[in-house]
């Protein structure tokens, strides 16, 4: 029978097991071997948290501390055995561990949350995602994050697993690769839908993840400028004239997200700046008292713009 009291043990590393329900399935090298100096040091001072499982017990928190105990081939571990509790309940209650603690990787507490939505719809309970990020503790932005790479085909999914087992200065795909490509995605299918009569939605994603991985997009922020692209009418361009272009960059590899930009709205987005910023600077100028006298610097600023001005307005003539 499983205790019913909390209390404070000392347990055989040998008799304790990993829970099959943490969130966390990724534990770096790096971080490891700092936690096993210290604790070959100072020993845990932390107790682990268990529950007991027939004649074992099962972990709740301190895996890595078990993990490091294992491999110091330390006696005994302290432990506080709790009531085991039901596996909804068991998931949530390291949910809420991780939320005081630095983060886990995305992509395992990704499916961990798909697990959730598993047992609370089993339950006939709402699992939206403001429902999770108020039983998990994590913050909706974060939750949403996690549920589009739900979305993502399993291989990239599995791609992220292993990424995220490298040190993060050796990873090469991140999670946020896929957060703004969804973001491009989710602007094109809004504002050019007729792109996705021409390719589907996981040609556009291939298409984009193979152009970052070979190094024709230079950062995840590029994919921005697709979505740009795909508002086209608010810079004042013809949609349907980017439609095709954005096609293009999809089906040609060798087209750049810089080239396609350049094609379409570049002109038009630094025209709205300038005139954004050319408006704003003559309310300034116009609130200037005349009789104030004016520091030479300005001066000095105020002929050059004027000769950029008047070279811009000649060739409009």
């Amino acid at each position: 029978m499983p205790t019913t009291d909390t209390t404070l043990q000392e347990i055989l590393p040998t008799k304790i097991d990993p829970n099959p329900d943490n969130p966390r399935l990724i534990f770096k090298e790096a971080e490891m071997n700092a936690l096993l100096e210290s604790i070959g040091e100072v020993g845990i001072k932390v107790p682990l948290s268990v529950y007991r499982e027939r004649q074992r017990y099962v972990l709740v928190d301190g895996e890595r501390r078990w993990r490091c105990a294992r491999k110091l081939n330390l006696a005994t571990v302290p432990a506080i055995v709790q009531p085991k509790p039901g596996r909804l309940e068991n998931i949530l209650t390291m949910f809420n561990i991780h939320n005081v603690r630095s983060d886990w990787d995305l992509m395992p507490t990704a499916l961990k949350l798909r697990d959730v939505q598993t047992l609370l719809a089993g339950e006939g309970k709402s699992a939206a995602a403001k429902e999770l990020a108020g039983l998990t503790g994590m913050t909706l932005s974060q939750v949403r994050r996690a549920l589009e790479l739900l979305e993502l085909p399993q291989h990239y999914q599995d791609l992220l697993l292993s990424e995220a087992a490298k040190p993060k200065d050796e990873q090469k795909v991140k999670v946020d690769l896929f957060i703004e490509i969804n973001k491009a995605k989710s602007a094109v299918r809004r504002y050019v839908p007729e792109v996705f009569t021409e390719v589907s939605e996981e040609e556009f994603v291939e298409s984009l993840v193979d152009k970052y991985t070979t190094g024709l997009v230079p950062s995840v922020t590029s994919f921005r400028d697709i979505s740009k692209m795909a508002r086209a009418e608010r810079a004042g361009e013809d949609p349907e004239a980017v439609e095709p272009v954005i096609v293009g960059l999809i089906r040609d590899p060798a087209t750049t997200i810089e080239d396609a930009f350049d094609w379409t709205v570049r002109a038009a987005y630094e025209a709205r700046d300038l005139t954004t910023r050319a408006n704003g600077l003559a309310e300034k100028l116009s609130q200037l008292n005349a009789r104030r006298k004016v520091a030479p610097e300005l001066v000095e600023a105020l002929e050059e713009l004027r000769s950029q001005i008047d070279r811009i307005l000649r060739t409009r003539q």
